[in-house]
């Protein structure tokens, strides 16, 4: 029985998860703020407490490699890789758009998916759907919201981590996602990880590098 253990605390909300081949067995999601390190440490250790599986158990960990906070995204990359180094497993990275873009609902609209940079400020990346799945239209930047919000043209849906400001200007103008599906959750992250996983698609713990936002 395949297992995966995925961590993603890119930004203020961290979020881990616990799947195996057929099911979610445990997901937690919360705001870190600081991104303790201890913390999120200890919470992983619990969950894996509560679903009765040990650290040498996993199969793969999985781990949101970003763009986020220079702490939050070291601090999720630093504890994946400790795991998977003391037990000799392999790892998967995906990008913290990829997990966001995963939870929308099946609606075939241009997506445009969004992050948090700080100082006002959105990491923004398109996506498009091919057949179900949607994948990255364009490379992802970095914008000021308010800039942003003036160059958003139907047909379009907006998810992620918005101002509320920029929520209510946006839905003057395009479709923003509900509440649920701005959240980034490591169980999309673990289902993402496990189709990488079943074909052969893994990193060893020293490649495995994390991306940040350039200054703007």
């Amino acid at each position: 029985m395949s297992l995966i253990l995925a961590i993603d605390t890119c930004t203020r909300r961290a979020s881990i998860a616990l799947r195996d081949g057929h099911v979610l067995r445990a997901e937690l999601t919360w705001e870190a703020q600081r991104q303790e390190t201890a913390l999120i440490s200890a919470r992983i250790q619990e969950m894996l407490r509560s679903c009765q599986v040990a650290p040498k158990d996993l199969d793969v960990v999985a781990v949101a490699i970003g763009p986020g906070s220079f702490t939050g995204v070291r601090a999720g990359l630093a504890i994946g890789k400790g795991i998977a180094l003391v037990h000799g497993l392999p790892m998967i990275g995906l990008t913290a758009f990829d997990v966001l873009a995963a939870a929308q609902p099946r609606h075939h609209l241009p997506m445009l998916v969004l992050l948090e940079a700080g100082r006002a400020r959105v990491a923004a990346c398109r996506y498009e759907w091919q057949g179900n799945t949607p994948a990255a239209a364009s490379e992802w930047w970095i914008q000021d919201w308010r800039e942003l919000v003036g160059t958003l043209e139907p047909p379009l849906w907006v998810c992620g981590e918005m101002p509320a400001e920029f929520i209510e200007l946006a839905q003057q103008r395009v479709i923003v996602a509900p509440p649920a599906f701005c959240l980034r959750r490591a169980g999309f992250l673990a289902d993402l990880a496990y189709e990488r996983w079943r074909d052969g698609e893994v990193s060893d713990a020293y490649s495995l590098a994390a991306i940040y936002p350039a200054e703007a």
